[in-house]
């Protein structure tokens, strides 16, 4: 499923203010720590959105940089170029990327499956997942809450915040956080319905982190060493701080601090050796065109 500009040519960058850098910020909460303490002033100022947003707003050249979904980041890697030290990847369970589905994950083929707009990545990985599994199913783009989109569907993929609070809702952690190492399972509201933790699918087939993100801007525009500087340092403060962080969010969405907690510390945001190895794995399962080290990232 492709719901990304086509990969050429890149559209050449409208003219703005030289003097002020564009930062897409994605409104999840499991981006919160790395901009928890990242402030606009001159020179700088903030686009706020979800990721297929932002994604299109970088590939028009609107901003100058933002979280940009792997499979974009994989779709346009002639013209993009990532941070080296920074991501949003899971060792297993994420619990903001999830299916919920009527019939058990091995009856899906077939089936028609509302997935949401906002994350063309997550979509991807969904495809792929039961692609490995030998089955292929009907993936359209559904906006509404879970209830709307199984009302219409077998099964509804969430990403982020909308993910999460339903997972909490229909898996009922305990207070401490999501309970043991998996995030799936039957619902505890609905006998009837599934809950499979894209994240946790994907270690069990593949053993490697899956990355669902990186900070990338057009390899002509490269950010600016300042603008860098400042985000590293707001990625120390917030997960520095992530109790402070946490407290917020919980409130924000109406989930326990120990489960929100616990989630953000689920979370890798440096791309380690092997994130860069899963991404690169996801790489080649979403673009048969696709060959080991063709991702690029901006040095220091």
């Amino acid at each position: 499923m492709n719901d990304a500009p086509p990969l050429s040519p890149v559209p050449q960058v409208q003219w703005r203010d030289p003097s002020t850098e564009v930062l897409g910020i994605v409104e999840f909460a499991n981006v919160s720590p790395l901009h928890f303490g990242l402030e606009e002033g001159p020179g700088t100022r903030f686009v706020r959105g979800v990721p297929t947003t932002l994604n299109e707003a970088l590939w028009r050249g609107e901003i100058d940089l933002t979280l940009v979904s792997s499979v974009e980041f994989i779709r346009h890697r002639a013209h993009y170029r990532a941070l080296p030290d920074f991501s949003i990847a899971t060792l297993g369970p994420v619990y903001s990327v999830m299916l919920f589905h009527l019939a058990p994950w091995e009856d899906l083929g077939g089936a028609r499956i509302a997935v949401t707009p906002q994350s063309a990545t997550s979509v991807e990985l969904l495809s792929s997942l039961l692609g490995t599994d030998g089955m292929e199913a009907d993936l359209l783009p559904t906006p509404g809450t879970l209830d709307e989109m199984l009302a219409t569907s077998d099964a509804a993929l969430l990403i982020g915040d909308a993910a999460l609070t339903e997972a909490v809702r229909h898996l009922r952690p305990s207070a401490e956080g999501p309970a043991g190492r998996g995030a799936s399972g039957v619902s505890e509201l609905n006998p009837l319905l599934h809950v499979t933790d894209l994240g946790e699918a994907w270690y069990r087939r593949t053993r490697l982190p899956f990355t669902f993100a990186v900070w990338a801007a057009r390899a002509d525009r490269r950010p600016s060493d300042d603008l860098l500087t400042r985000f590293r340092a707001a990625r120390t403060y917030g997960l520095g701080r992530l109790s402070a962080v946490a407290a917020e969010e919980s409130k924000r969405l109406g989930v326990p601090e120990g489960i929100m907690q616990r989630y953000l510390e689920n979370f890798r945001y440096y791309l380690e050796p092997p994130d860069l190895d899963g991404l690169e794995e996801f790489a080649m399962r979403v673009d048969p065109s696709y060959r080991r080290g063709e991702l690029r990232f901006w040095e220091d």
